[in-house]
This record gives C-alpha cells, structure tokens and sequence, in this order.
C-alpha cells in the first residue's frame, strides 16, 4: 500500500481547564475546503486504543485527503500518559482515584480538548459546540471506541457520526468468556482440539487474562476496573446525536482469521481458543450496531486481513470506511 504525504498539521501542546498544568499533545490538519463549503466546520476526531498512539492515524489521514479533496478538519491527540503526551494524569492517585482515573474521565477530557480545538482553530465558542455546529464525526480505535461512546453518552448533541474500530470489549473481562478450565461444568470434549490440549488451554488462558482482564494495569494509569459500570451493555444506551438524532454509525471488526493467525504467531495462543475470543468479540460488535437509531447503522463491517488494529493493518480501507461516511452525511 502507498500513500502520499498529509498537509503539514498544525502540531503542539494544549492544556485543558479542568487540569491546566498537564500538558496534551495534539496535532489539527485544516479542512481541505473552502470556508462556503458545507463541510468547513465539521471536525474528525481520532480517538486512539491503548497500543497505539496518535501518529497511527498519519497513514488513514493521507489517505482519507487523497480521497476526498474537500476532506473536513481532523484531530488526533495523545493521552496523558501516551505518544507525545509525557504529562500524567492530575486525577491519578487523587481519593477515589487510587488505581488511576477512568474512561469516564477520558471522556470528560476529550470534550473539553475538542472544545479548545473548535474555538482555537474553528473560530467557535462552546454554546456553539455544544449546540451541534461543529458537527463531529469520532472514529474510536479499541479502547477509543468506549471511549467515544461515553462522550456521545454524556454530551448529546454534538456528534453527527462514530465509526467504531474492533472496539475494545469493555464489559466483561477474558476470565469471564474463555470457561475456566477448573470449574466443574468445564466442557473440555468442545472445546479442545488437537492444537490445543488442557494444558495448553489453561496457560493460553493465563495468559490473556493477565493482558486483558480489566483490572490489568497499564501505561496510561487508564483504570478500566469499573468499565463494565460504565458501559455494562454492547446494545445500549442508544447514543443521540446532533438534532436529538442517532448519529450514524459504522462498526468494524476484525477478520476472525487473521486475528487468530496473528495471535498464534504473537502469543502462542492455539487458534482453537481465539475461535472463542472470536465468537464472543462478534456478538459484542453485533450490539454495537444498535446504538443508535434504527437504519443508522448498515450491520458489521470486518475489515479483511486486518487483526485488532486495523488502521496499522490497512489505513486504506479505514479511510474509505470515513469517506463513505462523509459522502453519507451530505459534508
């Protein structure tokens, strides 16, 4: 795959009100449209995942620019902690934020770090935001993607469309869906194969627990302990957007083939047991697409030869999937 080189972006530091001596990295790419254009003051927003940073995006957004000449304004940002981001949280440690601070709390910050953008670079104030005229379009990577939901969730009115990348799984945690190999109604017969012998079950299992299990810490302090409060369901709440309105929404997942292939190959983990990771991460997409109003959604998309982190594996198809939604939202 080629892409040509992005518009230079404007790249720097900004600091938000509610924690205004940790610094945050941000780069802003100006709209590609003329200030009449019906596009002008919408804003794409990058909502990165816990294993990659802000510069992950460069490659969608050259190719999303090439695609559509009049593209929107786009953001990308680090979080504390994260990329270019050196600063930690404040909240980190503080009473009730011993394990570090949350999605909510994330959430909370990306709204007020878009607020700074559109008055900064849009030339508008936070009524006017807030009242919809800046027109977002949010597309959340893993961890982005809950992240995403909770902004919509908490701040109504401001969104026109999310596209959601192999969310993370935010309800449950590994430990959870892959059965215990221990317990008593443990169905070793259907679930172990000939790659994969109780052994081999039980430390693949280990493993991914002590990776992915919600209470596993990170490098962000991002404590995602009481996510499955947060967001407890896949299906709901419905997200309303601009005009008290579903915004648009497209989910991606990834392909279950190359998912498994990649996880044999990066953790040893027998593909018999990704076909459960697999099955379970499918439904859960499933859900997604009923967050938003009825015909918003188009079913789930898999981006094919693509694993988790599918803007890494194809920047071209991610661009396509937002151009798509561009052209669908009439920008």
């Amino acid at each position: 795959m080629s892409w040509s080189a992005p518009p230079v972006a404007k790249s720097g530091f900004l600091t938000i009100p509610t924690k205004p001596n940790a610094a945050i990295s941000y780069s802003f790419f100006p709209a590609t449209t003329s200030p009449a254009s019906s596009s002008h003051n919408a804003l794409i927003v990058f909502v990165n995942g816990l294993g990659l940073p802000a510069s992950s995006w460069v490659p969608t957004i050259a190719s999303l620019q090439k695609l559509v000449p009049t593209c929107p304004a786009i953001l990308t940002y680090d979080r504390f902690g994260q990329g270019l981001t050196t600063s930690r949280d404040p909240l980190d440690g503080q009473r009730g934020k011993e394990l570090g601070h949350d999605l909510l709390d994330v959430a909370n910050d990306l709204h007020e770090i878009i607020l700074w953008v559109a008055a900064s670079e849009l030339g508008l104030q936070s009524p006017d935001v807030e009242g919809g005229k800046a027109r977002l379009l949010l597309v959340g990577a893993s961890i982005g993607a809950p992240i995403a939901r909770l902004f919509v969730q908490n701040h109504e009115g401001m969104a026109s469309g999310m596209i959601i990348l192999d969310s993370n799984i935010a309800n449950v945690n590994y430990s959870d869906f892959l059965p215990d190999p221990d317990s008593s109604d443990f169905d070793g017969g259907s679930l172990l194969s000939d790659d994969c012998t109780l052994e081999q079950y039980r430390e693949a299992r280990l493993k991914l627990t002590r990776i992915f299990d919600l209470k596993v810490k990170n490098s962000e302090s991002l404590d995602r302990s009481n996510s499955s409060v947060l967001l407890p369901y896949s299906y709901q709440p419905k997200l309303v957007g601009i005009g008290k309105a579903g915004p648009l929404l497209s989910v991606v997942g990834h392909d279950p083939e190359t998912f498994a292939d990649l996880s044999y190959d990066m953790m040893g983990t027998p593909k018999s047991l990704s076909k459960i990771t697999n099955e379970y991460w499918a439904e859960y997409n499933e859900g997604l697409t009923k967050i938003t109003d009825e015909g918003k959604c188009k079913g789930v998309v898999i981006a094919r030869g693509c694993g988790h982190f599918i803007q890494k594996d194809n920047p071209e198809f991610v661009a396509q999937q937002i151009s798509g939604m561009i052209t669908e939202l009439g920008w």
